[in-house]
Formats: C-alpha cells, structure tokens, sequence
C-alpha cells in the first residue's frame, strides 16, 4: 500500500526536479498538471528514470518527440556545430543529461526516507512500450502534461511499484530548496 501521503511526496519531488532541472535551468516558464485521460500522450519516445529502495521502485516516463522544438529548447545552443544540429544522438544525449540531473534531485528527497535507494542510468523506448507499464503492477500511476514556454509540452507518468507499505512526508519546503548539490557515484 502506497498512503496518500507517500502519493502527494512523489508527485512534488517531481514537480520539484521538472521545475528545477528542465524550466529554471532557462528561466523558462512552466505548467504541470495531471491529466485524466492517458491517450493525451502522443510523444513517440519516453525516457525511463528509475529509483528503487528496499521498499519500492519509482519510475518516472517523460515523454517526447523528437522534433524542431523539443530539440531546439533542449540544445539551447549546446549543439552549435553544423555537422551535429541534425544529429539525434546529440539530441537523446541532451535530454537524457536533464533527464539523469532531476532523477538526481528526486532521489535525494528520497534519500531523506530511505537510506538505500539507488537510481539508474536513463534509457529512452518508444511509444508502444508503454502499452506494458501495467503488467508491472503498479501501486500509484499518474500522468502529466508539462507546459514549458507555451512553444513546448512534454507529458510524464510517475509510476510507484511498491513491496510493502510505502508511507512518508516530505518537508516541502525543503524540497523545493536542495538543487546543485554534487551527487558522486
């Protein structure tokens, strides 16, 4: 069981680590909402972030496409060299380093509460791999739309598969105040 309490923690350290790590970053503007209805989520590509403890694994999907916006807010100038600008590996590097750094923020809220919890690396799959996200037995799921700069909007799904009672509170007013920290593996 996963309480209400767990459920609203998850869902502002994620709040946190987008805000932080995909709008700030920018000085970008930045909406995030829960959405209802899944098929909302078109984005052909996802990456997975994961944090597992003794207790239950936390995956968060956001979803993307690779296209002339997401590419161009996400490189922001990184990618300058001619050669490169069409390059989708430069790009999947790209998102995938923001992706690794709000994982990084995640997993240190979590940290608070559960002194094991490690997080993976993040792997991109494609959309019809969400069709099984079910057949991992989910205790929580929700899903939202992130409105970055009216040009661009991502969507993400918070997935907890817990095994056992998962049950904590977050000091959010802590939460929104960790960013920066080194994270040495």
């Amino acid at each position: 069981m996963i309480s209400e309490e767990a459920q609203s923690s998850f869902a502002h350290i994620f709040k946190s680590a987008v805000t932080t790590n995909f709008c700030d970053y920018y000085n970008a503007m930045c909406e995030i909402d829960v959405i209802d209805d899944h098929k909302e989520i078109t984005e052909t590509e996802f990456s997975v972030l994961t944090i597992t403890s003794t207790s239950f694994r936390f995956l968060t999907l956001l979803h993307f496409d690779t296209n002339e916006s997401t590419i161009k807010y996400f490189a922001n100038g990184s990618i300058t060299d001619q050669e490169h600008e069409n390059d989708n590996d430069a790009f999947l590097d790209q998102i995938l380093e923001f992706c690794n750094l709000a994982c990084g923020a995640m997993n240190r809220h979590l940290n608070d509460h559960y002194t094991y919890s490690g997080m993976s690396t993040p792997y991109v799959l494609t959309r019809p791999c969400l069709d099984f996200i079910t057949d991992l037995n989910p205790g929580y799921i929700k899903h939202y739309r992130i409105t970055i700069n009216p040009s661009l909007i991502l969507h993400a799904t918070l997935c907890v598969c817990n095994f056992g009672n998962v049950d904590f509170s977050i000091d959010k007013s802590k939460a929104d105040e960790i960013t920066g920290e080194l994270q040495m593996l």
